[in-house]
């Protein structure tokens, strides 16, 4: 039986920094696929992809938490589902998953870079990894597109 001061973060990298989100929340890690732009749609989303017959939304999350991403050649498709939404971001590289104690994440302030989009920072030795909340990361990719009236994807 898992401790409940452990927990499981799927770790990823964009733009040279390492990243996690709950691993309860990724359903799958794929090769970039080809992508179908979708006029109109907002800035941080690359288009759509066909994932085994239903259409998906694909992210572009070095873009939407600000950080600077070059073009990799093993980018990767994350596909995570939150509540009722499905959605896939591309990501540099993929580490794969790994066990914390919730002694290693260190909050941070409001005011940090990533605000409510991130839950801390894990430190696993000498490795810091920023801690994403993937609730607020979606609610804000939706709010932005409610709050300017356009669609989300």
């Amino acid at each position: 039986m898992q401790n409940e001061t452990e927990f499981e973060v799927f770790v990823f990298d964009v733009g040279g920094q390492e990243m996690a989100f709950d691993v309860e929340h990724v359903s799958m890690v794929i090769e970039r696929p080809e992508i179908t732009p979708v006029p109109r749609s907002k800035k941080t989303v690359l288009g759509v992809m066909n994932l085994r017959g239903r259409i998906v939304p694909v992210v572009d999350l070095g873009m939407l938490l600000g950080v600077k991403v070059e073009k990799a050649e093993d980018e990767k498709i994350v596909v995570v589902n939150f509540e009722e939404i499905e959605v896939s971001f591309l990501v540099n590289r993929v580490k794969g998953v790994l066990r914390c104690n919730v002694s290693e994440v260190e909050k941070l302030s409001e005011l940090d870079r990533f605000g409510e989009k991130c839950k801390g920072i894990i430190k696993k030795g000498e490795e810091l990894i920023i801690y994403l909340n993937l609730e607020k990361t979606l609610g804000e990719l939706i709010a932005v597109a409610e709050y300017s009236s356009e669609e989300v994807w």
